[in-house]
């Protein structure tokens, strides 16, 4: 009963905030095509043929690699630290708008996930251990902004939804309001194994998430970011696809 109710509260809170944002969500069953995305002042970083925008170290050889106009990774870069392993881009940005195609390669597999609340906590037993329930699971990524490793919209499986910016949202030395806002608040993810699209805000240091044309996130001000820095596509030692990546500074 207390997971039910506690389940209901994190519903009516993020349905709270989403109406006091007044957002409009986009049609959901299409892609960007090139030409309306350069209408929009968007610059390709990627667009089918190499990774000549992106900063592509000996670790990822082999691992982040480009077939059939889509950049593949298989989870398996070598560089010794995580953060390495994700692959960057060449470039520093600041305030933009970023548009791009991702996929939950994998077979999915039932795997045990934690329980969000309302509050941006976990959901613990009396002895201070996290309560899972088994979901669906085809691996987890996400997109760093600014060379910040909280700054990062997730790509996962969790029922939560993708669009979560998790470096915030768990972080309990922040006001329970920043880390609620760091939540999604509807999953509109597509089915494993199918093609999403994200279409992200980075403005005034909030983080506005658009999943398959539906808003999901807007973030409050997210505290310490810094003005510029790279992009990151996201190592978390799963399969990701990536495709038609875009940006338009503002």
């Amino acid at each position: 009963m207390k997971l039910i109710c506690l389940t209901g509260l994190l519903f009516l809170t993020l349905c709270s905030q989403a109406e006091s944002q007044d957002v409009t969500d986009l049609p959901s069953n299409r892609f960007a095509d090139a030409a309306s995305l350069r209408e929009q002042g968007f610059s390709p970083l990627f667009t089918g043929t190499d990774l000549a925008s992106w900063n592509l170290q000996p670790g990822h050889q082999g691992h982040w690699t480009v077939k059939e106009g889509v950049i593949h990774y298989d989870g398996g870069a070598t560089q010794k630290k995580s953060f390495d392993k994700s692959l960057w881009t060449n470039d520093d940005y600041g305030e933009l708008e970023f548009y791009c195609e991702w996929r939950l390669a994998s077979k999915p597999k039932l795997k045990e996930h934690p329980i969000v609340l309302w509050n941006g906590d976990f959901l613990m037993d009396h002895n201070g251990k996290r309560i899972t329930r088994p979901h669906l699971d085809a691996g987890d990524s996400g997109i760093y902004f600014r060379g910040h490793f909280h700054c990062q919209a997730n790509i996962w499986s969790q029922e939560l939804g993708s669009g979560e910016i998790n470096g915030y949202r768990t972080n309990k030395r922040l006001p329970i309001k920043l880390r609620q806002s760091c939540l999604p608040f509807k999953v509109a993810d597509r089915p494993l194994g199918e093609w999403n699209t994200f279409r992200i805000t980075l403005q005034d240091n909030r983080l506005s998430v658009q999943l398959n044309g539906q808003h999901v996130v807007h973030s409050d001000p997210l505290p310490d970011l810094p003005p510029r820095g790279p992009i990151g596509l996201q190592h978390h030692g799963d399969p990701i696809e990536f495709r038609n990546i875009w940006i338009r500074e503002l």
